[in-house]
């Protein structure tokens, strides 16, 4: 069987191969001078490196995940086949993500499937495309939070959940779409707990935002590029007037220089532009992460916020019922008007 291809061109195509080969795989023309393999899992280390692949082992890398587990139990043969490749590209493969040969290819994804198979099984078998595609997308989505898990600095949240919980004021910068949408989630998580936020998407609105910040007040940036000028521009002018500045984004970034609490997060991203952006996955997972944290820190307040947010919903019954804290029997005893 061959392996799905989202398209004409499989997961991705590059159209300019050479200019985005990694140094290491240029020395000699072959993997002499392959840089050291990082101390990660296998899976990951495949998905980080995928963008550097030729096509022939990125159809490898597609058949691989449409079954990690099975994939142990096959020949180079088998696998060959699945990916519609020849073996020697099994090899080319098996070598670019730091394994010496197949075998050794198959034990480090057999110690990978034992140490994190709650994040990469599922007992659903899909037959068609669909299936295959949700189950890359899927997948790709959870992998993703696991590896921030993974890197999470826990003590740059442990500084942002502080700041916030205690801060008079909360603003929110995001720029572009992805970046953006984050910010404006953000914006839902905090204001339930009874916080005063708000999110800015337009850099003249950042900037204005920033400059009538005060020292008590946190300015809180997501940008995945961290090269975001205006977002930069309004950190740095938050910082000057002396409110926090929090940043979610890539280490050693514009942005990530720019503000005082830096909560590195760095994501390998599909090739192909029709997958979704890993990276928001881990984002809005650091998010609700933060949110959580500031609501326990600030204990009844947040409570309180909550309760007459939920009661308020469960009013015109569209809050979801849980068996600690539905009030909606409550409200049905209420006399309506």
């Amino acid at each position: 069987m061959r392996a799905p291809t989202w398209g004409r061109e499989g997961l991705g195509a590059r159209p300019d191969r050479a200019a985005r080969v990694s140094p290491a795989r240029q020395i000699g023309g072959d993997r002499v001078g392959r840089a050291p393999v990082e101390p990660i899992d296998l899976v990951s280390r495949i998905q980080r490196i995928e963008g550097d692949l030729s096509m022939a082992e990125r159809r490898v890398a597609a058949a691989v995940a449409l079954d990690y587990e099975a994939t142990t139990r096959m020949t180079i043969g088998d696998l060959a086949e699945r990916a519609g490749v020849s073996q020697p590209s099994v090899t080319r493969f098996c070598r670019s993500v730091g394994c010496a040969s197949f075998s050794e290819f198959k034990v480090r994804l057999a110690t990978t499937l034992t140490v994190a198979a709650v994040y990469l099984r599922t007992d659903r078998v899909f037959d068609d495309d669909v299936g295959q595609l949700a189950r890359v997308v899927m997948l790709r989505a959870s992998n993703a939070i696991r590896d921030c898990l993974e890197k999470l600095d826990t003590a740059a949240v442990k500084r942002a959940i502080a700041a916030i919980a205690n801060c008079s004021r909360l603003d929110i910068y995001g720029q572009g779409g992805g970046s953006a949408s984050i910010a404006e989630d953000a914006k839902l998580r905090f204001f339930r707990l009874g916080l005063p936020v708000c999110a800015y998407a337009d850099g003249h609105q950042q900037r204005m935002s920033a400059a009538t910040l005060r020292p008590n007040d946190v300015a809180f940036a997501i940008s995945n590029s961290g090269w975001s000028k205006p977002v930069i521009g309004a950190i740095e002018i938050a910082r000057s007037y002396g409110a926090t500045t929090i940043v979610l984004t890539r280490p050693n970034t514009p942005l990530a220089a720019a503000a005082e609490v830096v909560i590195p997060v760095v994501i390998a991203e599909h090739p192909n532009a029709l997958m979704p952006t890993a990276s928001r996955y881990a984002h809005m997972a650091v998010v609700d992460t933060i949110a959580t944290g500031v609501a326990s820190e600030m204990g009844a307040r947040s409570r309180e916020a909550l309760r007459r947010v939920r009661y308020t919903l469960a009013n015109i019954g569209v809050a979801i019922p849980s068996p600690s804290s539905d009030p909606t029997p409550l409200m049905k005893t209420q006399p309506q008007e």
